[in-house]
């Protein structure tokens, strides 16, 4: 196993805009077009996990990349995420290209130990194969043995803003508060904007990087509001696999009950003289290692809590 080396450094931050916590949900998301910022050359692994406040299921998803381009696993072959008490094969689509997934039950918080494995029979378990494999099955293949380790960071615990908290200007700030850890892991936030204007509605995500981990960062609410006349240069939006997994994370929150495209740029309102609801993620992420075989890659296990604030329009007085 080995940690990731310096060009791994700066992958990890370009991913960073485009990553969030992958989680199982009712509905199906289209991964075809997300691909993360993987090398385009050599063999690379990436995989990550989640586990989002309250909740006892982290969400695991992990690729193999070859060139650029998805290494899928073929006959037996399969990603098992294991525990020293839990075991799962992942064997559903992730939420980005080349990807596999599946929820994992932590018992206690643990490292998560990821190896391509050879399960002829439970790879299959839903299936139509016939159970004698002999003539079918090809036998293990290139990537049969490979490994990562995913360590999760300490839990964030959010302490300010209050949820529900009203701001009325962009050009207020948002003093987002948190239990600082300060052992060198990634921090930032990714919010969910959903505006009406009593006609019409807008809906999209934005991400914003975090320096450290130091437990206050004050965020112009311009980051998460915007005039769509006029445009914004300070708003970094969301997209591609980013987009995917927020879609999931929301969609298993409330149960499934949102659209499949609930987190797709829709600008019908203008968000500046809309009312809006924001919701708020803070992630904390710590990179893990990988396997020594690999050129290059990024495993990554991260924790989150969420709050929610508003943005409401000042409506004028009207003295006649």
């Amino acid at each position: 196993m080995k940690a990731a080396p310096a060009s791994v450094t700066r992958l990890f931050k370009v991913a960073a805009a485009i990553f969030f916590i992958y989680t199982s949900a009712g509905c199906d998301v289209d991964s075809s077009n997300n691909i993360p910022p993987v090398p385009a050359t050599g063999l690379v692994m990436y995989a990550e996990a989640n586990l989002h406040e309250s909740e006892e299921t982290a969400q695991i998803a992990a690729a193999v990349y070859l060139d650029g381009a998805p290494v899928g696993l073929v006959g037996g072959d399969v990603f098992e995420a294991r525990t020293t008490t839990q075991r799962v094969l992942l064997k559903d689509s992730g939420p980005y290209a080349g990807s596999y997934a599946t929820p994992l039950v932590l018992d206690v918080v643990q490292d998560v130990f990821l190896n391509v494995v050879h399960e002829p029979i439970e790879a299959r378990d839903d299936r139509w194969y016939p159970v004698d494999l002999l003539n079918i099955d090809p036998g293990p293949g290139e990537l049969v043995g490979k490994t990562a380790t995913v360590s999760f960071p300490p839990e964030v615990t959010i302490t300010g803003p209050v949820s529900g908290n009203v701001y009325r200007s962009i050009n207020d700030i948002v003093d987002l508060s948190w239990t600082a850890i300060g052992a060198g892991d990634a921090m930032r936030v990714l919010s969910f904007v959903s505006c009406s204007d009593g006609l019409s509605n807008s809906s999209y995500g934005t991400v914003v990087e975090i320096a450290d981990d130091d437990g206050q960062e004050a965020i112009p609410l311009n980051r998460f509001i915007f005039d769509a006349n006029e445009g914004s240069t300070e708003i970094r939006f969301i997209s591609d696999a980013a987009q995917a997994l927020l879609q999931e994370l929301l969609d298993q929150l409330s149960a499934g009950n949102i659209d499949p495209d609930f987190v797709a740029r829709k600008i019908e309102a203008n968000p500046i003289s809309s009312d809006c609801e924001i919701r708020l993620f803070l992630q904390r992420q710590r990179k893990g290692v990988f396997d020594a075989s690999f050129d290059d890659g990024l495993v990554i296990g991260s924790r989150s809590a969420e709050v929610t604030v508003n943005y409401l329009v000042v409506v004028p007085f009207d003295l006649n």
